[in-house]
């Protein structure tokens, strides 16, 4: 019989798990395989989840919120008897069940700590992992790390914040590439984790609405290094200000678009160059890159770090560099129409993120979407860059008055409210050269569930609409 990490002591008997969204579904499946005791608490009321029935059947016991009588008693419950609470990126470490476990004593855990734990675990060989977090370009980076590794010999799984539990992979047991993206707020909860290469591509402010202060944003980052030795890697961004002030106890290996950087990656005369592993190699052209843009070349130089740290081999490098697609929703062109780009950056979920998006394009070219939830971003610096690239602003969402007082020095600002409203008077108002932007530099929590809804929106109200322009063009034209 296999041992499981329960019957070889890493797990407790029983565990709590508070949010019950994709990590916590996950692990809670995870965690029931081993045969160990879940109680799941949730905010939302039963009746906004469908799967309940097979799991109480299971034996998975469900504290829910909301009025209905069969949400149990007091959900604090749920913590009677368990040995960990785990706790779902989305929920705050000052939610009344994470204090109520703090009390007791008990540790407060992330998915991808237990999940790792029990990868670590019942592993029939050794796992390589990557680790990813940033305010910026970590889910492109962990994706085009991923890519990389693919083109080698070794089985590669993409998990954690980009949208893929890491307890989801829990099955197969045989060695692999983890590659994982870590927001910050996983990151605040992990305690063992040990990736064998951590990346931290940016700080800027972000999530300044939950963190105390920027430092204190950029202290929870750099928790990804917090574990390592001196034999694993710490692949940072030279040229942030922030990120650039990490001091890991693995070896250091930086990236740099601007300058050349000893023992790191760097673009230098229009070549991309490596020193990750040794002596100083041309690594190819930095116009194959597959992806266009400043960030890109970032988000390059950082993936080509990580994948020297492993050893990856040039051949699969190259392919990796010059044939990774790049992900939906960043800065994604989805329609041209009559001379009008239209480009989904809905990720752009800060301000730092949308001034890359500006940058590098055309003078006064840009009608850009902004707004959503305030992020307690500073608005303010996305005046110079609206002033030299964007003709006209189209505001939506709860920010839409903290950003208009912010740059209506810089460019016409008009409210729409709605990414309805925005995309059809974009419409009106684009010309031949023109490019419709959608970067909010907010969530989206005020109008949809998350950053993929929204982008998914936005891309579907352009295929109606140029669609129908299509269509009409081709009337004029004749048959």
């Amino acid at each position: 019989m296999t041992a499981t990490a329960l019957s070889s002591g890493i797990l407790p008997p029983k565990v709590a798990v508070l949010g019950f969204a994709r990590s916590g579904r996950a692990l809670t499946r995870a965690l029931l395989e081993r045969g160990a005791a879940v109680a799941v608490v949730d905010d939302r009321p039963r009746d906004a989840f469908e799967e309940i029935s097979e799991l109480e059947r299971a034996g998975v016991v469900f504290f829910f919120g909301g009025s209905d009588p069969r949400s149990g008693s007091d959900p604090v419950h749920g913590l009677d008897n368990a040995g960990w609470l785990a706790l779902s990126p989305g929920v705050p470490p000052t939610h009344p069940i994470v204090l109520a476990a703090r009390r007791r004593g008990l540790p407060v855990l992330s998915e991808i700590e237990i999940a790792w734990r029990i990868a670590e675990a019942e592993a029939t060989g050794p796992h390589r992992w990557v680790a990813v977090t940033g305010t910026n370009g970590k889910s492109t980076t962990t994706a085009w790390i991923a890519e990389i590794l693919r083109f080698g010999k070794r089985p590669v799984a993409l998990a954690g914040n980009i949208g893929a539990p890491l307890s989801g992979f829990l099955g197969d047991r045989a060695p692999r590439d983890f590659v994982c993206e870590l927001s910050s707020f996983q990151l605040e909860t992990v305690e063992r984790f040990r990736p064998d290469v951590a990346v931290l591509t940016n700080v800027t402010p972000d999530h300044l609405d939950r963190y105390a202060s920027l430092e204190d944003y950029a202290a929870t980052k750099e928790r990804i290094f917090s574990n390592q030795r001196e034999s694993d890697f710490a692949v940072v961004n030279a040229d942030d200000p922030i990120a650039s002030r990490a001091r890991p106890r693995a070896r250091r290996v930086p990236f740099s678009r601007r300058v050349l950087v000893a023992g790191g990656t760097w673009c230098e005369r229009g070549r991309i160059f490596s020193e990750a592993r040794g002596p100083r190699r041309d690594v190819l052209a930095a116009d194959r890159l597959s992806l266009p843009g400043a960030h890109n070349m970032e988000n390059a130089l950082a993936a080509l770090a990580a994948a020297e740290c492993l050893e990856a081999t040039a051949a699969a490098i190259e392919k990796g560099l010059t044939r990774f697609r790049g992900l939906p929703h960043r800065t994604e062109l989805v329609a041209e129409a009559d001379g009008v780009q239209w480009v989904n950056d809905s990720k752009g979920t800060n301000v730092d993120a949308t001034v890359k998006s500006l940058e590098g394009r055309s003078e006064k070219s840009v009608l850009l979407i902004l707004g959503g939830r305030d992020k307690h971003g500073d608005f303010g610096l996305l005046a110079a860059p609206i002033a030299r690239t964007t003709r006209v602003v189209l505001t939506i969402g709860e920010a839409a008055p903290k950003i208009e007082q912010a740059i209506s020095r810089s460019a016409p600002v008009e409210t729409c409210f709605t990414l309805e409203r925005a995309v059809a008077r974009a419409a009106e108002l684009a010309r031949p050269g023109d490019t419709v932007l959608l970067s909010p530099a907010c969530a989206s929590f005020d109008q949809y569930r998350n950053f993929e809804e929204r982008g998914e929106h936005f891309r579907s109200l352009v295929s109606r609409l140029t669609s129908t322009v299509s269509r009409l063009t081709g009337l004029d034209d004749g048959p």
